[in-house]
């Protein structure tokens, strides 16, 4: 863990001019102590690490430094660039510039064989402009105005200061401290309708652990899917909450918390899909479909 963040601190120091050791200490989640703790071992390790004193300096590396491709082996030098490449999710200005310098420094590689793309299949570009600008508003502090649809479906504005974006059991949330509601959340990045800056900056604000723990009521439940369903059931549980059973249907059992998503859920896997238990969500199960039948009768 030390050495892979000693490699992205370096990443960090070649990608910019001068970084702040609060800034690296914020990105890699570790205190500054620790951060000067790893600028020593770079020093040791013979990286020409200085501090720039002043308003506008911090750490830097001696101007023409370049990393001597004889230090590092075969395998050491295909690692921190497979690794600098998973780093590039959220588009880092300046991120593939400094990959194609290493690229170079370090001679050719065998061909490539990691990718990775968090976009969806349909079109992104929207998208990428609400990431980009909430992920601006995180770095600059800026103050969103945000049009948000909660997991009951009611859509209302909300000013919100945004603190760190999250990347999550396959979907991005932004930690913000909601001015609206007085308090801190987690907003999904997807029900976030649209996002606009209200041209103010804020105050940086740590968003607090308990938070991102909250404290919800979570339910036993047990379902049963169709074979047909596999490729769904094994694509959203983790295969050690399944069995499988001797005719081929599967078998899950899983703890979730009880609320209309998880009714809206169960029921988007149609007649494929039988509730064992909690005899609770039974119950919503099939108000719910009666509601449905009420829409269609002629």
């Amino acid at each position: 863990m030390q050495t892979s963040r000693m490699f992205q601190i370096l990443y960090y120091l070649i990608a910019n001019q001068t970084v702040t050791a609060g800034h690296l200490a914020e990105k890699l989640e570790v205190s500054t102590r620790t951060i000067y703790r790893d600028i020593e071992r770079l020093s040791e390790a013979g990286i020409p690490v200085y501090s720039i004193a002043g308003r506008q300096g911090g750490l830097a590396l001696v101007e023409g430094f370049t990393l001597d491709k004889v230090l590092l082996s075969h395998d050491e030098r295909r690692t921190i660039l497979s690794s600098l490449r998973s780093l590039d999710v959220t588009g880092e200005p300046g991120h593939e510039a400094t990959l194609q310098k290493l690229n170079s420094l370090f001679g050719p590689m065998e061909e490539d064989w990691l990718e990775i793309d968090f976009s969806g299949w349909g079109p992104s570009e929207l998208d990428n402009k609400k990431f980009e600008l909430i992920k601006e508003a995180v770095i600059k502090c800026w103050v969103l105005q945000i049009a948000y649809c909660n997991s009951k479906g009611e859509e209302d504005t909300r000013t919100i200061e945004p603190l760190q974006l999250l990347y999550k059991a396959k979907a991005w949330y932004v930690k913000a401290y909601c001015r609206t509601n007085e308090g801190f959340r987690l907003f999904k990045l997807t029900r976030i309708l649209s996002a606009k800056s209200l041209g103010r900056q804020f105050e940086k604000k740590s968003y607090p652990a308990s938070e991102s723990k909250q404290s919800v009521s979570y339910t036993d439940i047990i379902l049963r899917f169709t074979r047909s369903m596999a490729y769904r059931v094994y694509d959203e549980f983790d295969s050690k909450y399944v069995c499988k059973e001797p005719e081929g249907s599967l078998l899950v059992s899983v703890s979730l918390p009880l609320d209309n998503w998880v009714v809206g859920y169960v029921l988007s896997f149609g007649s494929e899909v039988t509730v064992i238990e909690p005899a609770q969500l039974r119950q919503a199960l099939l108000e719910q479909a009666r509601r449905i039948g009420d829409l269609y009768k002629s």
